[in-house]
């Protein structure tokens, strides 16, 4: 985060969700991380949950945060892609940046999926192209939250 203040705003907006620091939800999290594996194997690909996926579902599965009123938008806390297709472009931006990715939730208003790879970078895959968040889970959740988002180009190999 850029500043203290910045990352108690964008903690105290999660807590209106459901969310804490402390935030565990187990063994589900084993659940919602096998889901999305069982939904990308129905499209021929296989995804492995790095230590950050794992970690992030634990902490954030799902919640469904309100990320803009208007049009009424939330981030689905809930691995996995929303759309046809969406596998195939979560596996090109794995190729485009040589790492493994694993979706970790999607927003309602488009379908763009926040996944992280096994560096612990974030980013978003969008119908307008693919973008790093950050490299910390509340910070991703924070600028997908205000769209203040890096072309994902600037990580590609």
């Amino acid at each position: 985060m850029n500043s203290s203040s910045g990352r108690r705003d964008a903690e105290a907006w999660l807590r209106r969700y459901g969310w804490s620091p402390e935030r565990d939800i187990g063994t589900e999290a084993d659940e919602l991380i096998r889901k999305a594996q069982e939904q990308a194997v129905e499209c021929g690909i296989s995804w492995s949950p790095s230590e950050y996926a794992h970690t992030f579902v634990k902490n954030y599965g799902g919640l469904k945060i309100l990320l803009h009123e208007s049009p009424e938008n939330h981030f689905f806390a809930d691995p996995g892609f929303p759309y046809k297709g969406g596998a195939e472009e979560i596996e090109e931006l794995s190729r485009e940046l040589g790492e493994r990715v694993f979706p970790l939730g999607y927003d309602s208003y488009d379908g763009a999926v926040m996944v992280v790879d096994e560096k612990g970078r974030f980013f978003v895959v969008h119908h307008t192209g693919n973008y790093y968040l950050a490299d910390d889970s509340l910070q991703a959740l924070w600028n997908f939250k205000k769209g203040d988002v890096q072309d994902a180009e600037d990580f590609h190999v």
